[in-house]
């Protein structure tokens, strides 16, 4: 049955995306004409590459990626189709069967029942939601997403392998993604706005700050990839990435990236850090005798990035964030402190106002997940998201990182730091909260034992090989293809 399954979803998938790309190209033919070239040979690539549940995996990141799209057809289509496809992912996993008796650890566990805890008091706060009917619909998505981490540690991550194959589908359609925003700005004009003028890119998206998101994630992810199959080739998606999250101009994203960069090379040592020190001096002195750095600064796009971290409109640096955080604060504190105002209740800010006179209009996001979720939640989700700080917290300062666990962890970190500034924690609509909370559940499921840490020399001697299955914790991949070397591998 599985293998059948798994022969039949590249004709689906195949299926889907000849559709979509119909349904875009009405407006934008050159869409049209780069699939009629790129998609056969893609195919056939991915065909011989990726098993079914991969294929699916991809479509589930395509259609959550679509509907952050700034194309209402796309839009439109993928809105209700996303969530059938990770409901779709989590029975096809069940369905899986497991070959070996697996035991999650404490700290996995304690994720896995966070995750849950949260997703069932969102779901459960339709009763009190001054909009029940959209904060019960998501709240069954964010529980569709802890069933989705659930099952992938359960059923499919234990073997390393496999996951870091998972991982390598998902920068491929995120990286993907970059491209076609991209090429689809080169065709509108935003692309050339953007380099001449002082207008941030959006590509595909419906704003630069979801595109800087992505971005953001992507690149320590094609890090890990890279990392994993030690194939320059692979960091090749990591450039429409870069390139798009420059133009972006999201501080949030380059800040976080940056930050989390300089957190795996502290964790490396101070040799690192010094050696990396010499070489962007190195760098800049070099680009200063060929008289480079006049030309990238006086770049329009670049005064313009600059002045996004000196000079901003109005004088305030965070855009009016600090003002809607304070707003926020006094809104749910004044009014519902105890169990706010219902999960996905933020994009109602605008009509919630009215319960707070301080509370400025237009205002419809809070661009801080933790202050969202009090105003949503109010203090009966702080146990849980203290639970879930506390394993993304393990994860930064207890895993290895080296080889590819130090792109996962780059991931983490960068994560971590986005939700301070955007909306993002659990915004199921999107693809950040998949992608983010799957890395932190992998990286946990893969953690050294304890005893392991009291050295690094102890880590690297006992961390399970990028490539292998831990030898304790599986003794087969738990996948539909025949047992021999995957290409993905290699």
């Amino acid at each position: 049955m599985g293998n059948r399954v798994g022969q039949l979803t590249p004709i689906i998938g195949a299926v889907v995306i000849v559709v979509v790309t119909t349904i875009v190209s009405v407006n934008i033919p050159l869409i049209a004409a780069g699939a009629v070239v790129l998609f056969p040979p893609l195919l056939f690539a991915l065909a011989r590459q990726v098993d079914g549940w991969r294929w699916l995996l991809g479509l589930t990141m395509t259609l959550l990626l679509c509907a952050s799209s700034k194309l209402p057809d796309l839009v439109d289509a993928s809105f209700y189709a996303r969530y059938v496809a990770v409901a779709a992912l989590v029975v096809w996993a069940l369905c899986t069967p497991s070959r070996t008796v697996f035991r999650i650890d404490p700290w996995t566990r304690l994720l896995i029942g966070a995750l849950w805890a949260t997703g069932g008091l969102a779901t459960l706060s339709f009763a009190w939601s001054v909009v029940p009917l959209e904060t019960l619909q998501r709240g069954i998505a964010l529980l569709l997403l802890a069933a989705l981490v659930h099952v992938l540690l359960r059923f499919r991550w234990p073997a390393r392998a496999v996951m870091m194959a998972d991982l390598r589908v998902v920068y491929l359609v995120l990286s993907a993604s970059a491209l076609v925003s991209l090429g689809l700005g080169l065709t509108d004009g935003t692309l050339l706005a953007a380099l001449s003028r002082t207008e941030r890119f959006e590509g595909l998206y419906n704003n630069p700050n979801m595109l800087g998101v992505v971005c953001a994630l992507t690149i320590p992810l094609g890090w890990t990839v890279y990392r994993q199959s030690r194939r320059r080739a692979e960091l090749l998606g990591v450039v429409p990435v870069t390139a798009c999250l420059l133009l972006s101009q999201s501080r949030t994203g380059l800040i976080a990236v940056l930050v989390g960069a300089l957190w795996i090379v502290l964790r490396h040592g101070l040799g690192r850090l010094a050696r990396l020190t010499a070489g962007l001096t190195a760098g800049l002195l070099v680009a200063y005798l060929f008289n480079l750095l006049p030309v990238i600064f006086a770049a329009p796009w670049m005064q313009q990035f600059v002045l996004r971290f000196t000079d901003p409109a109005g004088g305030d640096l965070s855009n009016g964030r600090t003002e809607m955080w304070r707003a926020t604060v006094d809104l749910w504190w004044q009014n519902r402190p105890a169990l706010g105002f219902g999960y996905a209740s933020r994009n109602h800010l605008v009509s919630l106002a009215g319960l707070d006179e301080s509370f400025g209009p237009g205002v419809s996001v809070v661009h801080n997940s933790y202050l969202q979720l009090l105003l949503e939640l109010g203090l009966a989700v702080v146990p849980t998201l203290l639970l879930l700080l506390l394993a993304v917290g393990r994860v930064v300062l207890r895993a290895p990182v080296r080889r590819a666990n130090s792109g996962l962890v780059w991931l983490v970190v960068t994560g971590l730091l986005i939700q301070i500034t955007e909306s993002a924690i659990f915004g199921t609509g999107q693809a950040y909260p998949y992608v983010f909370w799957s890395v932190v559940a992998g990286v946990l499921l893969h953690l050294p034992e304890d005893q392991a840490h009291a050295g690094r020399d102890a880590a690297d001697r006992t961390e399970p090989s990028d490539a292998e299955p831990h030898p304790e914790r599986i003794s087969g991949l738990v996948d539909d293809l025949p047992r021999r070397p995957s290409p993905v591998l290699r």
